[in-house]
């Protein structure tokens, strides 16, 4: 063998053992000599699960415009695993300084002033009430007390803090325990903050345990003017809704849909969170961060409003009751009314307009100016608003007895002006119509006709056939509505304490008394008129897509909701007489067939000026379907306090079939007229 390569093998092989000698040696030192102190280092370290809040879904119109996203925020959050108790009050204050001297605002509803002398910050009682009960002192305590008694519940040292700072801490304090701070549930100590304010809370970051920031989303309104109430709005999660949603996942810092579109699709827009683990050694220093749940945005949402027309629609209704305030010779004390427009094939909504209307984004910057606005702005009349429907319901009573057989095309009516059927019930009519058919008799609105078909056919059946045109039920609609009711003797005994007389059922036939619904549900009625008795389940929302709207899931197919047997040609003799009463003239104004005219085909409508409620004080109505031949929306529009409704029909047509509304204004924004001149 090489002498050369021999000496070298063996100078390796040494090597080795020293190298082995050495690690031996040091492993030695770290297990023995050094093994309390990396055993203490390894036990002293804190895990905590982070959420990280799903993006909500974006809400788009009919046509794809985008009115509801998400904008990027930053917030400052609690840990409580990285919390230290004995030194939280101090964590605390620090941090509420830092955000103060940057002009940020943080989450503290505790109603006391900031700065002595102290004064409580709210009025209402039962907030007041609250307060006092959670910090436990006696309903008479003064701002002062409150402060002395928050330093007492959360151990907050009063020689070591001024009274302002034991404020400012307590009232920290006092939001976290409201907010159900725990290991599980972080606390939002400030929302929205600058990014100035995120470098300072980073660089003081070892002064600063538990605390951290975090960059999330926040809901952000693009067009805030059309349709509010269907849109809706987010808001904080209630300590009710925390109470029954804590068990799905949510914590009591999320946000959660309030009403409107945001309410009835939350479990699709909400998303899934995600969870990101965090572990600290006991100098705060982080061992590891990892991701350990995939956080999965939420679904968009299509509704099947088109923004544009939905704001031609509110123009409208705005108008009207403006011509009706300053021009119109009757109905000048309208104050509010509601339209709603369906497609007549399917149910979809098309449009869902409220007067007074209001801002969605004043509505979520300054909700209290939105409920000082007088007429209730934010009360979506279209679904929430109760009416009688007046002679609109004529057409159900007409249908009933058609289909029932107890009238057909040529009956004739006996009006002579008063009905005497009854000794001791004589209700009149509006004018005398002896030998009208049920066609004329429809056109010309008259009571006797449709108290005596009502007298015939009794009010158990009028109830139940008026439920099939949804009356008394749950539309079914994806935001909600009241179900209204229909007269009935049961309701009459339970609301007055009286049993039910013969006149009570006519005053049923022709939609007045007890009989209660939305413009909804009179929208429905015309669209089940409109079908011959086939009424569709209305809906708003159209379909559910990916975050970024490249692929649909799903969509809202239209659903039959009830089906009427057409026997007899009902629905057919009923089409006549609606069409008659849209070509009556020689009314107020003098515009012929109510400036129908030019239109390619017949309009169906019937009109009702029902009681309000007050007395001498009516509403107006109007329901119908356009094109009669081949009707293509339906709709439903009161007029509270109002008069015409009827003339609003042409401009309903003229949004959503021709598109070419056109106000008659003059030059101090007066309306003139109630549609554009032709």
């Amino acid at each position: 063998m090489n002498v050369t390569l021999l000496i070298r093998r063996i100078v390796l092989i040494l090597l080795v053992f020293v190298c082995l000698f050495l690690c031996t040696v040091r492993l030695i030192t770290m297990q023995i000599v050094e093994g309390d102190e990396y055993l203490a280092q390894t036990e002293i370290s804190y895990t905590a699960s982070q959420e990280i809040i799903a993006t909500r879904g974006q809400i788009f119109d009919s046509a794809g415009r985008l009115m509801t996203t998400n904008r990027p925020v930053y917030r400052v959050i609690l840990q409580k695993a990285f919390l230290p108790a004995d030194s939280r009050n101090d964590i605390l204050l620090k941090a509420v300084n830092v955000l103060s001297s940057g002009g940020e605002e943080w989450n503290d509803s505790a109603p006391i002033s900031y700065t002595e002398p102290f004064e409580f910050t709210e009025s209402d009682p039962d907030i007041l009430r609250d307060f006092k009960s959670r910090i436990i002192v006696n309903a008479d305590a003064t701002p002062d007390n409150c402060v002395s008694a928050l330093a007492k519940k959360y151990g907050i040292d009063t020689d070591q803090y001024t009274r302002a700072e034991i404020r400012l801490i307590g009232g920290v304090r006092y939001e976290m325990e409201k907010r159900d701070f725990s290991y599980e549930n972080r606390f939002v100590l400030a929302d929205d903050v600058s990014v100035e304010t995120v470098i300072r809370i980073k660089e003081l970051g070892m002064k600063l345990p538990g605390v951290d920031t975090v960059e999330e989303s926040t809901r952000e309104y693009v067009i805030t003017d059309s349709a509010p109430h269907v849109l809706g709005a987010v808001g904080a999660i209630s300590p009710e809704e925390y109470a029954a949603l804590k068990s799905d996942g949510y914590g009591y810092n999320d946000t959660i849909g309030k009403y409107g579109t945001e309410k009835a699709m939350e479990s699709v827009l909400r998303g899934t969170n995600g969870v990101r683990t965090i572990v600290r050694d006991q100098n705060g220093a982080a061992i590891s961060d990892a991701i350990t749940k995939e956080v999965t945005a939420g679904s968009s949402v299509r509704i099947t409003i088109d923004t544009e027309e939905q704001r031609t629609l509110q123009e409208i209704l705005a108008n009207h009751i403006n011509w009706l305030n300053n021009t119109a010779d009757r109905g000048n004390d309208c104050d509010a009314g509601a339209v709603v427009v369906l497609d007549a094939k399917t149910g979809a909504v098309l449009g869902m307009a409220n007067y007074p209307t209001y801002d969605l984004k004043q509505s979520v910057e300054d909700y209290a100016s939105v409920l000082a606005i007088e007429g209730s702005p934010m009360l979506n009349r279209c679904t929430g608003g109760l009416y009688r429907p007046g002679s609109a319901f004529k057409t159900i009573t007409a249908a009933d007895g058609l289909i029932n057989g107890l009238i057909d095309r040529s009956t004739r009516c006996t009006c002579t002006g008063v009905y005497t059927y009854y000794s001791d019930y004589h209700p009149k009519c509006t004018g005398y119509h002896l030998g009208y058919d049920v066609v004329n008799c429809l056109k010309w609105s008259c009571n006797i006709f449709f108290y005596d078909l009502g007298r015939r056919l009794g009010i158990g059946e009028l109830d139940s056939f008026a439920a099939k045109f949804g009356y008394g039920t749950d539309l079914g609609l994806e935001i909600g509505g009241l179900s209204g009711q229909m007269s009935s003797p049961e309701l009459y005994e339970k609301l007055r304490g009286e049993p039910w007389d013969n006149g009570n059922t006519l005053q049923a036939a022709i939609g007045q008394l007890d009989t209660m619904v939305t413009p909804l549900h009179l929208a429905v009625q015309a669209m089940t008129l409109a079908n011959d008795g086939v009424r569709y389940k209305p809906y708003v929302i159209d379909s559910v897509w990916d975050y970024d709207m490249n692929g649909m899931l799903y969509r809202t197919e239209p659903q039959i909701a009830g089906t009427i047997e057409n026997r007899n040609d009902a629905f057919g003799i009923v089409r006549e007489g609606m069409i008659a009463v849209s070509t009556l003239v020689n009314w107020p104004t003098g515009s012929a067939k109510w400036n129908f005219d030019g239109l390619p085909y017949s309009v169906a409508i019937k009109t009702g000026t029902p009681e309000s409620g007050s007395p001498g004080v009516y509403n107006s109505t109007v329901m119908g379907y356009y094109p009669a031949e081949d009707p293509q929306i339906a709709f439903g529009v009161v007029l509270e306090k109002g008069e015409y409704s009827r003339y609003m029909v042409r401009n309903i047509i003229d949004c959503f079939i021709y598109h070419d509304y056109q106000a008659d204004i003059d030059e101090n924004g007066i309306i003139v007229s109630p549609w554009k001149r032709r």
